[in-house]
C-alpha cells in the first residue's frame, strides 16, 4: 500500500487527510511530511532486512503499510489519532523490525561490538561444539556459526535496538549528518517515544504498564490538545504486529527462489494460505479456503498455536485499556480458534483430522513432588543435599569464571553448609557467595520445573560475559533444585545478583513444599545480602536427624556392592562423602559448635590431597576413623587405602586439565570385604554417583548422562583414557617381572578393564594348559594347534574350604568366562572403542582370527555354537569334566 490520499488506510487519512484537523493544517501537514520522509528512509533499510534473513517472512515497506490497515481494522472507524499520534504511531511502525539486519546494526557500531555477542557467538559454539568454546574459538571462530549467531542476535535484540535507531545519526556520502527523522524539532520531542513503543512489542504488558502509562504532551508548534497516549498506541502497536499474517507476507516468488530452511517452511507454508482477515462479532476471521494436505500438518498446527497467540495478544489488550480507562478496540478476540475442530471449519484438513494431542500437566505439584523428589531421586536425603550443594557450587563456579572471562580481580569462592537449632526446628542452610539471582529468575526460571536457567538469555542479560566464559554447569536438567523438599517442606531462598547491590535481595519462601504458592519478596534491611550470593534454607524434617543437648547428628547410609553401612554422621562427614570432587571450597558449622566454619574439603583438593586421605573419602571413612588404627568396621578399608595410595595417578585431558585420579587395583571384584568395583565411582561434575569403574581405586570426573545424576559419563576423551589404561597395565606388568606381583586370577578383570578402555594389555591374563599367557603369547600358542577348547573356571577348579584350587589343564585348554559386560557399571556403550569385540572376548576372538588367518566373522559364529562336554583337566589324579566352545582349525577355514 501507499501512502497517500487515495490508497490510505482509514486511521491514516483521519490525522492527514487535507479535510482533517483544518484548524492545524499547516502542523499536520508537517507531521505528514516527516513522515512520509522517515518512512522513505526507513524502506531503504528494510530493504535489507531479507538479504540477512531470507527465511523470514517479508518485514519490508509493505509489511509497514500493511500494520497501518490492520491498525485500522483493530482499532475500528470510531479511532481518530491526532498528527502527533499518528507520526508516533507511524514510527514506530517504521522502526519496530529495523534492527533485524546487519546495516542497521552498522549504524550502531556493529553487531560484533555489541556487549552480548560475545555470548550469543558462544551460545552457538557450545551448541555445535558440544562444550565450552576456547577463547581463540570466540575469537577466529568459522564464519559460518559466526553468521548463524548473527542471525539469532539480529532476531534477539531487534526490539531493544529499535528504541535507539529513532535517534540514530549516519554520515551522507556529501558528509552530511543525517537521521531517520529528518525534522529536528520532531526528533527531539517523539525521536525517543517511537524508539519506546516500537521496542515495546516486545515487552510484557506489566512494562508496557510501567513505562508508558502517562501521556505525553505536544511540542511547542503543536496544538495544546494534541497529547500522544503512549500506552494506546503500543497496544494498537503490538495487536496489529501480531494480527499481520496473511499471504502478503509469503509471496510464492520468494518462497520460490529464497533457501528456506526447514524450520521457516511452515511458517511460510501456513502465512500462503491465510486470506486478509476482516471483522466478524467483535474478532478477526481469517480464512484459508485452500486448506492443508497431511504433508502440511504441522504448518496447520503452526498456524492454529499461531492465530490463538493472536487472540490472546487482543485480550490482554482489551484487559489493560479496559482497566485504564481508555476506550478499548473494537476486535477483542480470533474468531474459530477454541478448538482444532473450530479451526478446521475456516482452514481445512485434507484427508487428516485435527486431533489436539498435545503433552499436558494436570497437576503441575504433583508432577514437582514426584519427579524432583523421591520418584526420581529415591528415598535417600543426601541426595537433596547434594543438589543443593551441586547448584551452589555451579553458582560460585559461574562467578568466578566469569570474573577471569572480564579479567577482573580473582573471586574467591566459597560455600558454607550450617546447622542451627532453634526452639522447635533444626534448620539447615546453604550459602555461596555465587552470582545470585535476579527477582525475575528467582519468580519464573527457578520455579519453571525442568527449566535450566544457567545458560539461558535472561541469565546471559544479566551477567553478560558468562555464556562466552569457561563456566560449565553441572546442573543442566531445571529440577534439581526440587529436591530441596526431600529435606523440609519450609524452604527460604535468599538470593543478591551480581548485578545488583543490597537492596535489591529478594527472599523466595515456602511455607509447605509445593502444595501451596510460594511468596516472593523484597528483603528487610536487616535481612540483606552485603555481598552477591544465595542462600537456601530448610527447615528439616523430624525423620532425618537426631539431636542430643550439644550435636545434631543426621541418618545416613552408604551403599556397596559388598558392604553398606546404615547408622548416624555428622553433616561434615556426609558432605565430604557426597561431593568428593567439590569445585569450591566447602565449610561447615555445626550445630552446638562454636561459630566458627571449618573447611571440609578445598576447591578441587582431590588432584593434590595425599593418596591414603583420598581414597578414605572415595571409600567413605569417616573423618574420626581415619587416624584410629584399633579393629572397627573401616580397618580393612584402611588397609586398602594403605596398599594403593602411591599407586594413584592423575588423568589428564587432551588440554591437560585432571580430569581424574586412578589405579587399577590387582585383587579380585570378587573377593575380601570390599570390592573393587565400590573403591572407584564417575562424579557427576563434584558429586558421588553410582556409576563405577570396574578393577580400579579412585575417581573419574564426569557429567550427568541423566536428571536423576545418579549415573555419569566421564569427560576424558576415550583416546586418553585409552592411554592411561595402557599406561596402568605396563605398571601391572612391571609389578609381575619383578616378583612383587603373582599373575592369578585377577588379571582376567584388570585386562577386561583395560581393553574395554581401549588399551594394550602387556602382562599375561589368559589362563591356558600352556600356563599364563600374554596375549601376543596366546596368538603364538595358538599358531601351532588346530583345535581349541574354551571353558568356564567353575569347570578348571576345585573347590577346597573356601579357596580355589586350579586343576592341571588338558592340552587346548583357555580358561576363560565369556564376557559381555561395558566398561562402566551403571552407564553402557562408553567409550565402545572396539564396537561389538570389547574386551577380553573381543582379543581372544581376534587371536584365534589371527593365529588361523580367518575371518573374525566365522570365529564369532563359532563362538555361538552349543557347548560340548569334554576333559578339563586333571587334579590329584582324577578327571574333571566340564562343557566347553569348541574351535577347529579346518571348520573355520573351510570355506
Amino acid at each position: 500500500m501507499h501512502i497517500d490520499g487515495r490508497t490510505a488506510a482509514g486511521l491514516w487519512k483521519r490525522a492527514f487527510s487535507p479535510d482533517s484537523f483544518t484548524e492545524s493544517a499547516t502542523e499536520r501537514d508537517r507531521f505528514s511530511s516527516a513522515l512520509h520522509d522517515m518512512r522513505t528512509r526507513g524502506a531503504h533499510l528494510a530493504v535489507e532486512i531479507s538479504a540477512d534473513m531470507p527465511d523470514f517472512t517479508q518485514h519490508d515497506v509493505t509489511h509497514m503499510d500493511s500494520l497501518w490497515e490492520l491498525a485500522d481494522l483493530v482499532a475500528g472507524p470510531h479511532t481518530t489519532l491526532n498528527p502527533a499520534e499518528a507520526f508516533v504511531f507511524g514510527g514506530a511502525v517504521i522502526v519496530h523490525d529495523l534492527a533485524m539486519s546487519r546495516a542497521a546494526h552498522s549504524l550502531l557500531g556493529g553487531v560484533r561490538s555489541r556487549a552480548d555477542w560475545p555470548d550469543a557467538l558462544a551460545s552457538e559454539l557450545r551448541f555445535q561444539l558440544r562444550r565450552s568454546p576456547h577463547p581463540s574459538e570466540l575469537a577466529m571462530p568459522p564464519e559460518e556459526i559466526a553468521a548463524r549467531a548473527e542471525k539469532i542476535l539480529f532476531r534477539r535484540a531487534h526490539a531493544e535496538l529499535a528504541e535507539s535507531l529513532p535517534l540514530t545519526s549516519w554520515k551522507s556520502l556529501s558528509g552530511d549528518t543525517m537521521y531517520l527523522i529528518s525534522d529536528p524539532e520532531i526528533r527531539i520531542a517523539y525521536g525517543r517515544l517511537i524508539g519506546e513503543i516500537a521496542a515495546s512489542h516486545h515487552w510484557n504488558y506489566e512494562k508496557v504498564t510501567e513505562r508508558l502509562s502517562a501521556p505525553v504532551g505536544a511540542p511547542g508548534f503543536a496544538p495544546v490538545s494534541w497529547k500522544v497516549d503512549s500506552l494506546y498506541l503500543a497496544c494498537l502497536l503490538r495487536t496489529a504486529d501480531a494480527s499481520h499474517l496473511d499471504a502478503t507476507r509469503s509471496p510464492d516468488i520468494l518462497a520460490a527462489v529464497r533457501e528456506i530452511s526447514s524450520d521457516s517452511r511452515d511458517h511460510w507454508i501456513f502465512q500462503s494460505r491465510l486470506q486478509r482477515p476482516y471483522l466478524q462479532n467483535e474478532k478477526l476471521c481469517f480464512t484459508a479456503p485452500a486448506g492443508f494436505s497431511r504433508e502440511e500438518m504441522s504448518a496447520w498446527w503452526l498456524a492454529y498455536d499461531t492465530l490463538k497467540m493472536v487472540d490472546g495478544e487482543l485480550k490482554s489488550a482489551d484487559t489493560l485499556l479496559l482497566a485504564s480507562g481508555r476506550t478499548p478496540f473494537q476486535v477483542r478476540g480470533v474468531a474459530n480458534v477454541q478448538s482444532p475442530s473450530a479451526f478446521s471449519s475456516i482452514a481445512g484438513c485434507h484427508d487428516w483430522e485435527p486431533i489436539e494431542a498435545r503433552v499436558k500437566v494436570g497437576d503441575v505439584a504433583n508432577l514437582v513432588r514426584r519427579l524432583g523428589g523421591k520418584e526420581l531421586y529415591g528415598q535417600d536425603w543426601t541426595i537433596g543435599l547434594r543438589e543443593i550443594l551441586t547448584n551452589a557450587c555451579d553458582a560460585v563456579k559461574a562467578r568466578e569464571a566469569l570474573a577471569e572471562y572480564r579479567g577482573g580481580r580473582r573471586v574467591v569462592g566459597r560455600v558454607t553448609i550450617s546447622v542451627e537449632v532453634t526452639e522447635d526446628q533444626v534448620w539447615l542452610s546453604c550459602h555461596d557467595n555465587g552470582i545470585g539471582m535476579t527477582s525475575g529468575v528467582m519468580g519464573h526460571q527457578l520455579l519453571d520445573f525442568g527449566c535450566s536457567s544457567w545458560l539461558s538469555p535472561d541469565t546471559a542479560k544479566s551477567t553478560p560475559g558468562l555464556i562466552a566464559s569457561k563456566f560449565e554447569p553441572t546442573g543442566k536438567f531445571g529440577i534439581g533444585f526440587f529436591s530441596v523438599f526431600m529435606l523440609g517442606e519450609r524452604v527460604q531462598v535468599i538470593s543478591r545478583s551480581l548485578s545488583e547491590g543490597p537492596s535489591e535481595t529478594w527472599i523466595l519462601e515456602f511455607s509447605s513444599g509445593v502444595n501451596k504458592r510460594p511468596t516472593l519478596r523484597k528483603a528487610a534491611q536487616s535481612e540483606q545480602l552485603d555481598e552477591p550470593g544465595t542462600s537456601v534454607r530448610v527447615a528439616l524434617d523430624a525423620s532425618i536427624y537426631a539431636q542430643s543437648e550439644n550435636s545434631v547428628v543426621f541418618r545416613f547410609k552408604t551403599h556397596g556392592s559388598a558392604f553398606t553401612t546404615e547408622g548416624f554422621a555428622s553433616i561434615s562427614d556426609i558432605i565430604a562423602y557426597a561431593m568428593p570432587a567439590a569445585e569450591c571450597d566447602l565449610w561447615v558449622e555445626e550445630a552446638g559448635v562454636p561459630a566458627e566454619a571449618s573447611p571440609v574439603i578445598a576447591k578441587n583438593d582431590w588432584v593434590t590431597v595425599d593418596g591414603y586421605r583420598f581414597l578414605c573419602r572415595v571409600l567413605g571413612i569417616p573423618e574420626k576413623a581415619l587416624t584410629d588404627k584399633d579393629a572397627d568396621p573401616y580397618s580393612t578399608l584402611r588397609d586398602f587405602a594403605e596398599q594403593h595410595k602411591d599407586d594413584l595417578s592423575v588423568i589428564r585431558d587432551s588440554s591437560g586439565l585432571p580430569a581424574g585420579r586412578l589405579c587399577m587395583v590387582p585383587e579380585s571384584t570378587r573377593s575380601g570385604f570390599y570390592s573393587a568395583r565400590d573403591s572407584s565411582f564417575v562424579t557427576a561434575g563434584p558429586a558421588r554417583t553410582s556409576t563405577r569403574v570396574y578393577a580400579a581405586a579412585g575417581i573419574a570426573i564426569g557429567r550427568p548422562s541423566r536428571a536423576a545424576r545418579d549415573s555419569a559419563i566421564p569427560i576424558l576423551e576415550p583416546a586418553e583414557m585409552a592411554k592411561w589404561a595402557t599406561r596402568e597395565a605396563v605398571r601391572l606388568a612391571e609389578r609381575i617381572a619383578a616378583g612383587t606381583l603373582e599373575a592369578g586370577d585377577w588379571c582376567i578383570d584388570a585386562a577386561e578393564q583395560i581393553l574395554q578402555f581401549g588399551g594394550d594389555v602387556g602382562f599375561p591374563f589368559w589362563r591356558t594348559s600352556q600356563g599364563w599367557l600374554t596375549q601376543d603369547q596366546l596368538v603364538s600358542w595358538m599358531k601351532g594347534r588346530t583345535v581349541l577348547f574354551v571353558t568356564h573356571p567353575v569347570f578348571a577348579d576345585v573347590r577346597v574350604g573356601r579357596t580355589d584350587i586350579p586343576a592341571s589343564l588338558e592340552e587346548g585348554i583357555v580358561v576363560y568366562e565369556w564376557s559381555h559386560r561395558d566398561a562402566l557399571w551403571g552407564v553402557k556403550d562408553w567409550p565402545a572403542v572396539n564396537n561389538e569385540y570389547r574386551g577380553c572376548t573381543g582379543a581372544l576372538l581376534r587371536a584365534i582370527a589371527e593365529a588361523w588367518d580367518v575371518v573374525i566373522s566365522r570365529v564369532v559364529e563359532a563362538s555361538a555354537k552349543r557347548e560340548q562336554e569334554f576333559v578339563i583337566g586333571r587334579h590329584e589324579g582324577n578327571e574333571m569334566r566340564g562343557e566347553c566352545t569348541v574351535f577347529s582349525r579346518s571348520d573355520l577355514e573351510r570355506t
